[in-house]
């Protein structure tokens, strides 16, 4: 895939071993510079130096997705944006059994997960119509299409962003913007195994046919394909890649 001389940012890209870092590596190997955030400056600037250190080119901007502020901030820093990567999430509130959730901690997820997305999107796809195209992948979940436990906050969030996602492929089509989710399953990324527990984390891995999580260098590479020429007749969709969970 190539994407020799495209501004890529992802969001909720600032730890080594999560899903945004690992799709920061995959673009910056086929070409782009990348733009990521997140809210650890010091880990921040290690997912940096790995990207540079293998020929790549990236920068971070330091961003809270719960502020406003800060993500009309970060709209503005980023400049002029190819693709744009919504994965920043928020797991203090929206995994957990809903009679358990407290309502700031509730709106805090609310903000980063859905007002984030919208924020963001609206604001950097004024550049891509102005220059005839560009690229919205959405991260979702398969929590969005089936009833998982203590997830119905979290279930409910990565709905509304694949109600989004139809949404504006619909809108925005006609200026050569595209716009498509990719819907994961269980992945082994350090911050939502951290949350859960490993313990648990392995049993959930016996559910799909394949009988084991993904890696986020795999989700990586979905979510590269989808924003690529590759996919250019795909819009509007939710790419599942969960190992076949909702298959069985």
């Amino acid at each position: 895939m190539d994407f020799e001389g495209k501004s890529v940012l992802i969001t909720g890209a600032g730890s080594r071993g999560g899903i945004g870092a690992a799709t920061a590596h995959a673009f910056a190997r086929d070409g782009a510079s990348v733009v990521i955030t997140g809210r650890n400056a010091e880990r921040g600037a290690e997912v940096v130096d790995d990207i540079t250190a293998g020929g790549g080119k990236a920068r971070f901007i330091l961003a809270d997705l719960s502020d406003l502020a800060d993500v009309e901030r970060l709209a503005k820093e980023a400049g002029e944006i190819d693709v744009l990567v919504n994965n920043a999430a928020s797991y203090r509130a929206s995994i957990k059994p809903t009679l358990d959730q407290d309502s700031e901690a509730n709106a805090e997820s609310w903000d980063t997960n859905v007002r984030a997305t919208f924020v963001l999107s609206t604001r950097l796809v004024q550049g891509m119509i102005e220059r005839g195209g560009g690229n919205i992948v959405n991260i979702s979940s398969i929590a969005a299409a089936i009833a998982m436990p203590h997830m119905a906050t979290y279930g409910a969030q990565k709905a509304a962003v694949e109600s989004f996602t139809r949404s504006w492929a619909a809108e925005w089509g006609r200026y050569g913007i595209r716009v498509n989710a990719v819907a994961p399953g269980n992945v082994n990324s350090d911050n939502v195994v951290d949350f859960i527990g490993a313990d648990q984390f392995t049993a959930w891995s016996e559910v799909n046919p394949l009988k084991r999580n993904a890696t986020p260098e795999e989700l990586a590479e979905v979510i590269a394909f989808v924003a690529s020429e590759r996919a250019s007749f795909v819009t509007g969709q939710v790419i599942v890649a969960d190992g076949g969970r909702l298959a069985v």
